[in-house]
């Protein structure tokens, strides 16, 4: 995504808000200027109230789409995270079917790969996120030599197929993540629905300048509403630096029993 979008939510909400109540401006002097004699001539206000309940409606299904995007993310992060959680607690109870002492070397080599993926998804900063990804990936490669070696010992027999596929899930489980951590709601479809939510108050303003009432308190609450909408839309795309965020407590308790 652009800089503006990774912007506080505060701050992209605010910058919104401003711009809808701006273009309801807009909307209201451009009617002012365009037809003088808008109060002498109530025929086209239906027409206006047509078009403007036009825009609206496509405001919504748009806004419904992004939030069932960001809702659909933020579900998947959660699935991910117990899916990767149970996947570190099945390969340390399949590292208690092998001989000893690879027994321990597994289980010692499982320890630092946990912690690294629980840091990867906790640590607030970019850089801290993408540190502990590194060095989840270099602990994952000393695990899977260990696992290859115990394979190697329990050649033929059940033990080497089940660490080896409890290996493979856990690694599987950490790249999804890794995959979804990155992957945003595409920037145009963010800049697109700003864009209809000017318009729209452009539009809503342009629609009751005939009015002798304009409605200023009534639209200021509704494109409040709207700018809070989009900011849980970017909030939701946020998988850690947002306010709704996924707990991480069951891949908490999974690396504290293995320490």
């Amino acid at each position: 995504m652009s800089s503006f979008w990774n912007w506080p939510i505060l701050v992209v909400g605010l910058a919104l808000l401003v711009g809808m109540l701006v273009a309801y401006e807009v909307g209201l002097r451009a009617h002012n200027r365009l037809r003088a004699s808008a109060d002498s001539k109530k025929s086209g206000s239906s027409d206006e109230g047509f078009i403007l309940s036009g825009v609206l409606g496509l405001l919504a299904l748009l806004m419904a789409f992004s939030f069932s995007m960001a809702v659909d993310r933020y579900e998947s992060r959660r699935d991910l995270m117990l899916a990767e959680a149970n996947a570190i607690s099945g390969f340390d109870l399949m590292a208690g079917v092998v001989k000893q002492p690879l027994t321990d070397q597994l289980r010692m080599a499982l320890k630092p790969y946990a912690s690294a993926r629980l840091a990867a998804s906790t640590a607030t900063a970019e850089a801290d996120r993408a540190a502990a990804r590194r060095r989840a990936g270099q602990e994952l490669a000393g695990l899977e030599a260990s696992v290859r070696q115990a394979m190697r010992a329990h050649e033929g027999s059940p033990a080497a197929v089940a660490i080896g596929n409890a290996f493979d899930t856990m690694a599987d489980a950490a790249a999804n993540r890794n995959a979804l951590a990155v992957a945003h709601l595409p920037e145009r479809v963010l800049t697109l629905l700003a864009a209809f939510c000017l318009v729209s108050a452009g539009m809503l303003g342009y629609a009751v300048a005939s009015e002798r009432s304009r409605h200023r308190m009534a639209s200021g609450a509704l494109f409040l509403l709207l700018a809070l909408a989009f900011g849980t839309v970017l909030d939701l795309d946020r998988p850690v630096t947002g306010a709704i965020t996924v707990s991480q407590e069951p891949l908490q308790d999974v690396v504290r029993s293995l320490n």
